[in-house]
């Protein structure tokens, strides 16, 4: 998006707002032009940011005060408005088949994970070092600026390479049909944002900012890499353990929010942890940071791991992995084998066909 085109979208948002704030009765005039000041300096300037927030969280906005923050939920309830909040299951089915997928780079993984991963969703990829986490959120955000919309990035670990994302973007335009034009290209390296994040404090204020971009550059996925890293860092030991969980619940719901209020697909890397006990099983004897309040957020939960050695040989492979589903209320348990090429995430079979592309 050139930045003519950015300040239209900009513009046609906050007049959204404005115009949302024009309905809210039991305001004056002079009321409406300072809540939205207010807000659109917040980071707010679409009235999507209303859809699931309380009145305690607009409160807490310096400025707005608990009769505005009842008065704008109150009309942003669809019940006030005569709307049910009910769905038939025909409703319900034609959302989930209308629901636009982004594709992972293999096939396979698509398939296990129904498709591919669904707008509205947060899914969590979690495994050890060199598991293939921050190479599948690369792959994903690629797909997602050719083929969808925007892309925010929060990294947290300064793992970050934009000439990691050019050259999977490279071979991805290499192997559409229709080449993509300048202009394209431009909009698509406006449309992708990073942020580097590494406290607390600037991953809230990076997710309080995204709801101002996400409408700007139509985006359509939110990545953090990864999350639990400064959730470790800044709270040690046992005893603050309690403390953690509770903020991690605050930024979580968050996210949570984000996804539904913008329809957007919320992809976040997670560390492991080793489990001491002697009986668990072998699924179990590696767990996700985060505990139970990150285990009920992720929609999807995927470990990924090193491919076995057969697995490699046969595929003419060294950089297979496994990804296996261990949590999901809609896909089975089940795994799959995907690879990590030379130009991002692909099916086992194509990371040999990469490498010979390479040497040409």
């Amino acid at each position: 998006m050139t930045t003519v085109e950015e300040k239209a979208k900009m513009e046609t948002n906050t007049n959204q707002l404005m115009e949302f704030l024009e309905e809210v009765s039991g305001l004056s005039a002079a009321q409406k032009k300072r809540v939205y000041k207010t807000l659109v300096d917040f980071g707010i300037t679409h009235p999507l940011a209303f859809k699931n927030r309380t009145v305690k969280e607009l409160t807490r906005i310096d400025g707005i005060s608990e009769n505005v923050a009842e008065k704008i939920v109150e009309h942003a309830n669809p019940s006030k408005k005569g709307e049910l909040l009910f769905k038939s299951l025909a409703e319900v089915k034609k959302e989930e088949d209308s629901n636009i997928m982004i594709s992972t780079g293999s096939k396979r993984l698509d398939e296990l994970l129904g498709g591919g991963i669904s707008l509205g969703t947060l899914v969590e990829f979690y495994g050890s070092p060199q598991s293939g986490k921050t190479q599948l959120c690369y792959t994903i955000a690629a797909n997602t600026l050719l083929e969808i919309g925007g892309v925010l990035w929060l990294d947290t670990e300064g793992s970050f390479r934009s000439s990691r994302l050019e050259q999977i973007l490279f071979y991805l335009e290499e192997k559409k049909k229709d080449k993509i034009d300048e202009k394209q290209k431009e909009k698509i390296n406006s449309q992708f944002n990073v942020a580097t994040v590494r406290t607390l404090a600037q991953l809230e204020l990076a997710l309080q900012q995204a709801e101002k971009v996400i409408t700007a550059y139509d985006v359509k996925l939110l990545v953090v890499d990864s999350l639990m890293d400064i959730f470790r860092a800044e709270y040690g030991g046992l005893g603050e353990l309690a403390e953690r969980q509770k903020h991690l619940n605050v930024v979580v719901h968050k996210m949570m929010k984000l996804a539904d209020a913008y329809n957007i697909a919320v992809v976040y890397t997670n560390q492991v942890m080793a489990n001491p006990d002697p009986f668990a099983t072998a699924l179990d004897k590696v767990q996700p940071v985060g505990g139970f309040v990150l285990g009920h957020a992720s929609d999807i939960r995927i470990w990924l791991r090193r491919a076995t050695s057969a697995t490699k040989k046969k595929y003419d492979a060294p950089n297979a992995r496994r990804a296996m589903i261990t949590d999901c209320g809609w896909l089975p348990m089940e795994e799959t084998i995907f690879s990590i090429g030379a130009f991002g995430i692909c099916d086992v079979e194509e990371e040999s066909e990469m490498k010979e592309k390479i040497s040409e």
